[in-house]
């Protein structure tokens, strides 16, 4: 990996992990709901300006904005609702650590829709992960009760986020538009929704001190920007190793929460967290063999089609 991927990849990564701390400090002022529509309003604005900027079209027709809604819906709208409204009683680093969960929930999740079966290995890793939630909520400790149902929203967020994964490989990759003009289309129609759906709280007396504005809009534009260095990346060095961005997500995540605002990690948690991050590890072990060993099946059949040419050839040379 080039110097400037790993820069893009750890960019990504500290844009990622340091959102669920700017959602705690904008919490401070401000309601889930207009945590939501700004970081929706201001991404998808500056993404709108850079498909003008690039003259990209916008997707047209009913059917592929109905597709983008419920894009925009499940994959930024409602897990991010979900997250900031359980960070109101779950720490910086807890928050972090179910976001990691989305790797681990896709195999589930897409048995569930596409009737897909993952390898044993995929088998194993989801089922060492979910073990490892178990742990970290604890519903049999005292402690962890006052926020069960912050920790049960954030692990919907995380849900959330592995269902529009699956829909956007097979249903929005197809559509034919730039992914910068889908991307601005998605924030867009979703934060018109939020206008209608989430009104009442959004007219809620908001408290904009600088830190609560400046969380703000510091989420917006790294809404933009992650969106493009993901994509970036992903063309750059496959999806992959661009992966590897959301695996150190929660490591930032923690390291924010501990350091900055001055997370506690009980026990169990930290149990917890470490039996999810070895699932995380298993699973990135696991593709990583299987890409590579999809690879070398490529060159194989490369080779042996080349060598099929060159007979080829040579039988027409012998005969001619």
């Amino acid at each position: 990996m080039l110097a400037a991927s790993r820069l893009a990849l750890i960019a990504l990564a500290a844009i990622w992990g340091s959102n669920f701390l700017l959602v705690d400090v904008a919490l401070d002022g401000a309601d889930p709901a207009q945590i939501v529509a700004a970081r929706l309003w201001l991404g998808g604005a500056i993404l709108l300006a850079i498909c003008v900027a690039m003259r990209r079209q916008l997707p047209r027709g009913l059917g592929i904005w109905v597709r983008l809604l419920l894009m925009g819906v499940l994959g930024q709208a409602l897990p991010w609702m979900l997250f900031a409204w359980g960070q109101q009683n779950v720490s910086v680093s807890m928050a972090g650590i179910y976001n990691s969960v989305t790797p681990l929930a896709s195999l589930p999740v897409v048995w569930l829709l596409l009737r897909h079966k993952g390898s044993r290995g995929e088998v194993v890793a989801s089922v060492l992960g979910f073990g490892g939630i178990i742990v970290l909520m604890a519903p049999w400790g005292e402690q962890s009760r006052s926020t069960l149902p912050g920790q049960l929203a954030c692990l919907g967020g995380a849900v959330c986020y592995a269902v529009a994964y699956a829909y956007a490989k097979h249903l929005i990759s197809t559509l034919g538009y730039s992914k910068v003009a889908l991307a601005a289309s998605q924030a867009i129609v979703a934060g018109l929704l939020m206008l209608v759906v989430t009104a009442p709280q959004l007219l809620e007396t908001m408290n904009p001190t600088p830190a609560v504005t400046g969380s703000l809009i510091a989420m917006g534009i790294g809404t933009a920007v992650a969106f493009l260095l993901n994509y970036w990346l992903i063309g750059a060095v496959g999806p992959l190793q661009a992966g590897l961005a959301f695996y150190l997500m929660p490591l930032v995540a923690v390291a924010l929460g501990v350091g900055v605002r001055g997370d506690v990690l009980y026990a169990h948690q930290i149990a917890g967290a470490a039996i999810v991050f070895g699932a995380l590890a298993l699973q990135y072990a696991i593709d990583r063999r299987e890409s590579l060993a999809g690879a070398n099946t490529e060159e194989q059949d490369d080779e042996v089609s080349q060598g099929i040419v060159v007979e080829q050839g040579e039988a027409r040379s012998g005969s001619g």
